[in-house]
């Protein structure tokens, strides 16, 4: 019998593994508020309710520490402003509690440590201010001793890939010290825009389970933001979690629906069985020519509905709706140090 996803969006917990709205809004000069109806962003907080999202991972901070902080403090005033609708997530345990309770749940996420200046204690004082989730980089280099060579952000070959993996220079001293500053502060690795030759020696170093927020899969797109099958497989063997972009660019070249998105949760799951692949999608972080699919945040229910059409069990569906992202968070996450 096939599922219903109006049953299963009740019980999901729906983690979002990436979402650029509040720099949007920033950028844009706009009140830095996902609380009011705003059709020109992706996400607003109307639509997270129609999706019945649990949680974001929400950008705070890139390269800029000024501007950095000012997200930080922006997003700390939404949710005292909204405490009934929004809550600030420091453990896995807050984001069980706001789907009790129908709040959205905001996970502070930096899109580059190159912010932290280089400086291990720049990095803790911004997990003192609720920042659980780091990319080590935005793809800059070597600026702040991340990584050693900037990452390609473009369509590639896999003899491309090969190459760059076998010559690029990867993670410098900063980075491999953030590693395991984070891994001992219990902040979540992220490894969205690393270069591949960082990917894979982060892996090595980082004790707790990384994830990759947001991104492709190579073998359906060739962008340099999919991973391709080794990848996937090396994640899955550390315990991590593969977040699927909704980025036109990154489904794929020709066909990019929904369709052809879930082809990619299939394939990784295909893999490397269902514990290891979630959403990640990007929103209002494609700049202002990219195409989302599904067009805003609002419609996530396509995704599902999409898997629950291809007959997938329902454990697999809410596993891949914010169950494996809640795994990670839950085993990294912790309120002291």
């Amino acid at each position: 019998m096939s599922l219903d996803w109006e049953v299963l969006q009740k019980q999901a917990t729906i983690i979002d593994g990436h979402n650029d709205s509040l720099e949007r809004r920033l950028g844009k000069g706009d009140a830095l508020d996902l609380a009011p109806a705003a059709p020109r962003y992706h996400v607003d907080l109307p639509r997270l309710q129609q999706a019945g999202v649990t949680a974001l991972f929400s950008y705070c901070g890139s390269t800029d520490l000024p501007r950095a902080l000012r997200l930080i403090e922006a997003t700390h005033r939404m949710v005292a402003a909204h405490p009934g609708e929004f809550s600030l997530i420091d453990s896995a345990e807050d984001i069980k509690a706001a789907k009790v309770v129908g709040k959205v749940g905001v996970v502070l996420q930096l899109e580059s440590l190159s912010c932290c200046l280089g400086q291990v204690p720049v990095l803790q004082a911004l997990y003192r201010l609720g920042v659980r989730v780091g990319n080590l980089t935005h793809g800059e280099a070597p600026e702040h001793g991340c990584q050693g060579e900037a990452s390609l952000f473009d369509y590639c070959t896999a003899e491309d890939r090969e190459r760059m993996r076998r010559d690029m220079a990867g993670l410098m001293d900063f980075g491999r010290a953030a590693i395991a500053e984070m891994n001992e502060l219990g902040m979540v690795v992220d490894l969205a825009h690393s270069n591949d030759k960082t990917f894979f020696e982060a892996l090595e170093l980082s004790k707790t389970p990384p994830i990759f927020s947001h991104g492709g899969v190579f073998s359906i797109s060739p962008h340099s933001r999919g991973l391709t099958d080794d990848q996937i497989r090396a994640l899955a063997e550390r315990g991590g979690v593969h977040g699927v972009a909704c980025y036109a660019k990154f489904i794929h070249q020709e066909h990019p629906d929904v369709a052809t998105l879930v082809d990619q949760i299939e394939h990784s799951i295909d893999l490397v069985g269902p514990d290891h692949v979630g959403i990640g999608a990007d929103y209002d972080g494609l700049g202002d020519e990219g195409i989302a699919i599904p067009a805003h945040v609002g419609n996530l229910g396509e995704i599902a509905r999409e898997m629950v059409r291809r007959n997938w069990d329902e454990t697999t569906v809410l596993k891949v709706l914010g169950g494996n992202f809640l795994r990670v968070l839950r085993s990294v996450l912790t309120t002291e140090g």
